[in-house]
């Protein structure tokens, strides 16, 4: 039977890097700022070494996050380049393909749900995001922080803890943001460069999806479908930044934004207390206690009620009401 596997130390994934000729880091589907701002981040780092190393993503960049990127992203990951996956807590949502022909040499993440999926790991739930871990290692290898990936580093620090707002915040994520100013960053720029760049079609689908929440008890759950899409003109990814929207309701425990995808619908969970990714896992997602993501075959309306049922173990649903906040 074999032995479960613990994370490694910095001290040997900085080893392991500095050992590197070629490296091809990737992130999650459906990459936010942390997914993105590690990669970048970690591919600078490599660069620094001496690494021939690119940044690997199939998916489409969002919009708000192609400030950030060194180079067009690889489809694919090139061959001979060893795979480094950051940021993501399942080998099924790794960004590239791999399966068979690249494996994973090096998992690096800050999920609590992690099952150390690489032959080296360096997960850490203790930190702020990914990118925070990105930064120890600049630290552990003895580099010098310059601006871009600071610049990297901040972004995914900024948004995994909703602008500093969340209760991930650390005092150890508040010296490093020191750090990063010193090395350049200015936090209004880069506000600027994430939240300025939205469109009407965002404006709009995230209203719809705020018209169409319910509440039900302790928890508040908004659903958007293909005919608000058409209507409004946007897309899923324009709908997303609607769950901290939702959070501002006063005296819900839990708020949810299901979305209708291809094939089903996509969903997001946030709490304060209640631990989301355990009901996230029950659907087979995952991702932190108190913020958490799945997807599920289900149409909103159907994934709704799925949803409710699970809520129903842990929050107070009051249930037979139901309405417009």
């Amino acid at each position: 039977m074999a032995e479960p596997k613990t994370s490694n130390t910095k001290r040997e994934v900085a080893e392991y890097l500095a050992g590197l000729h070629k490296a091809a880091v990737t992130t999650h589907t459906g990459a936010d700022g942390d997914a993105i701002g590690s990669a970048v981040a970690l591919v600078y780092l490599l660069r620094a070494l001496g690494v021939e190393a690119v940044f690997s993503y199939a998916e489409e960049i969002p919009s708000y996050l192609r400030w950030l990127l060194t180079d067009e992203p690889f489809k694919e990951c090139p061959p001979n380049h060893d795979l480094l996956v950051v940021d993501t807590s399942r080998p099924d949502r790794v960004g590239v393909a791999h399966e068979r022909v690249h494996p994973v040499r090096l998992n690096l993440d800050h999920h609590e749900d992690n099952p150390l999926y690489g032959e080296k790991n360096l997960v850490d739930s203790e930190a702020a995001a990914s990118a925070q871990i990105v930064a120890s290692l600049y630290t552990e290898l003895g580099l010098s922080l310059e601006r871009e990936p600071a610049e990297a580093i901040y972004t995914g620090i900024s948004t995994d803890t909703g602008g500093f707002r969340f209760r991930n915040v650390s005092p150890a994520a508040h010296e490093l943001v020191a750090d990063l100013l010193r090395a350049g960053v200015v936090p209004a720029e880069i506000d600027d460069r994430l939240n300025r760049t939205g469109t009407v079609e965002q404006l709009k689908i995230v209203g719809t999806s705020l018209a169409n929440a319910e509440r039900h008890g302790e928890a508040l759950i908004a659903t958007v479908d293909k005919e608000d899409y058409a209507r409004t003109g946007a897309t899923e990814l324009d709908s997303k930044e609607s769950i901290d929207r939702l959070r501002t309701v006063a005296g819900v425990e839990v708020v949810a934004h299901l979305r209708e995808i291809e094939g089903g619908t996509k969903g997001s969970l946030r709490s304060e207390r209640v631990d989301v990714g355990e009901i996230a896992r029950t659907f087979g997602g995952g991702g932190h206690r108190l913020a958490a993501g799945y997807t599920t075959s289900k149409p909103p309306r159907e994934a709704k009620e799925e949803l409710l049922g699970a809520l129903r173990r842990v929050v107070d649903l009051q249930d037979g009401y139901g309405g417009g906040v």
